[in-house]
C-alpha cells in the first residue's frame, strides 16, 4: 500500500509487489463486472483466470491442478449450481485455496458450513476494499496487531 492507502504498481515502485506469482480465479457471470475486476487485479500484479459459472471454474481448477491462491466468487450464477456449491467442492478437493465470496442480494449471510470463509464482500464494492480483502485472505496476519499504546 502507498502512504495514502492506495495500492502501488510495480512500475511505480520498480519491483514486484509479491515474492511469487499470486493466482486468483474470478468467478462472475456478469461480463462487465468480471472484466473490470480482472483488469483491476491484473493492474495489481495478480495472475488472473476468469470463469462465468461453476462448471467453467472447476474446469480451470482441474487444468491448474488446484494451483490457485484464491477463488473470488459471486454467489448467484446461471446453471444448477451457485458460488456456495463451488466453494464447498473446491475446498474439499483443494483445501489450501483461500476463498472470498461476494453477493449483491444475499441478506442472510453465509450458510453454517461456509462461515469459515466469511464474511461476504457485499456488492457493490470498491476496488480498494476488494484488494484489502484479497490480501487479507491470501496473506493473513500471523497474529492480531497490538493496538494498545505502551
Amino acid at each position: 500500500m502507498t502512504p495514502n492507502g492506495g495500492f502501488a504498481r510495480a512500475g511505480e515502485t520498480g519491483r514486484p509487489r509479491f515474492p511469487r506469482p499470486v493466482i486468483i480465479l474470478v468467478v462472475e457471470d456478469e461480463a462487465l463486472v468480471s472484466m473490470n475486476v480482472c483488469e483491476f487485479l491484473i493492474d495489481q500484479e495478480f495472475t488472473v483466470f476468469a470463469a462465468q459459472n461453476v462448471d467453467d471454474a472447476l474446469g480451470i481448477l482441474d487444468e491448474l491442478d488446484g494451483g490457485v491462491d484464491l477463488i473470488f466468487t459471486d454467489v448467484n450464477m446461471p446453471g444448477g449450481r451457485d458460488g456456495f456449491d463451488l466453494v464447498r467442492q473446491a475446498s474439499r478437493r483443494w483445501p489450501a485455496i483461500r476463498m472470498l465470496i461476494t453477493s449483491g442480494g444475499l441478506h442472510h449471510g453465509l450458510p453454517d458450513d461456509l462461515r469459515r470463509f466469511g464474511p461476504i464482500l457485499p456488492k457493490p464494492y470498491r476496488f480498494d476494499a476488494l484488494a484489502s480483502h484479497i490480501i487479507d485472505a491470501i496473506f493473513p496476519s500471523p497474529e492480531p496487531p497490538n493496538l494498545l499504546a505502551t
